[in-house]
């Protein structure tokens, strides 16, 4: 017989016996937080670039800055991120051209 004091030596419940594994191993990479700001300023930019042209300009520059910084970071393989530094570079480029087009349109209005 087992006294009081002595503990099981069984694993702990589970589910099922398919359960009885480790959980998956979670990405070990850190994220750069470089390309998720050249994300989410690329996205803003975007949505600037047609209401007021002078803020998607200087949110497309600085997502396209901080996207070509991102994507060096993660070229090396230290972080992930790669995609999202991708897309925060393109959207930045959509941005400043989204702006200028809108500058342009603008002016061409009030000239006339």
């Amino acid at each position: 017989m087992r006294s009081a004091t002595e503990q099981p030596t069984t694993r702990p419940a589970s589910a099922s016996p398919v359960d009885a594994h480790a959980s998956p191993v979670a990405e070990t990479k850190d994220r750069s937080g470089k390309a998720t700001a050249a994300m989410v300023l690329g996205i803003i930019g975007v949505l600037a670039a047609f209401l007021i042209a002078v803020v998607g300009l200087i949110l497309g520059v600085i997502a396209i800055v901080f996207g070509r910084m991102a994507k060096s970071e993660t070229a090396s393989g230290r972080k992930s991120g790669r995609s999202q530094a991708q897309a925060g570079f393109v959207l930045g480029v959509i941005a400043v051209a989204a702006s200028v087009i809108n500058m342009i349109v603008a002016a061409a209005i009030l000239a006339s």
